[in-house]
């Protein structure tokens, strides 16, 4: 698979000097400039390299810890299903794949999940990483 290093350098550069991190909370799911990563790790796509991203715990203004999610749906327990009821919108949260993240990576908000939802994620992601 060809890789776009370059065109991610670009971005990853305007983020770091340029871009003001926007306020977030936890459970909010946003548009995340994910990037071009290496190996078997989640990659953006599209030209700004997004995709969608749970967090799940404020770090602090600046840093959080989430996951990436996808538009493919497996039946593991690294694959956790969200339907977002306000927005219309299902993905699955990528467990195996969890991070931190710079705030300045998030683009735009998609929605926020409910309370019951958000716990049955933590319990999926500290299950399947801590097993």
């Amino acid at each position: 698979m060809l890789k776009r290093f370059i065109e991610w350098f670009k971005i990853k550069e305007f983020l770091h000097t340029e871009k003001k991190p926007p306020s977030f909370e936890e459970r909010e799911v946003w548009w995340a400039n994910i990037g071009e990563n290496v190996g078997h790790e989640e990659n953006g796509k599209g030209s700004r390299f997004i995709r969608p991203f749970i967090v799940i715990e404020k770090c602090n203004k600046k840093l959080l810890f989430g996951v990436p999610c996808s538009s493919v749906f497996k039946d593991n327990k690294y694959y956790f299903k969200v339907k977002m009821e306000t927005v219309n919108f299902e993905t699955s949260a990528l467990v195996s794949q969890a991070r931190v993240l710079s705030s300045k990576r998030l683009v735009r908000k998609i929605d926020k999940l409910g309370s019951g939802l958000y716990e049955e994620l933590k319990k999926a992601l500290y299950g399947a990483l801590l097993e």
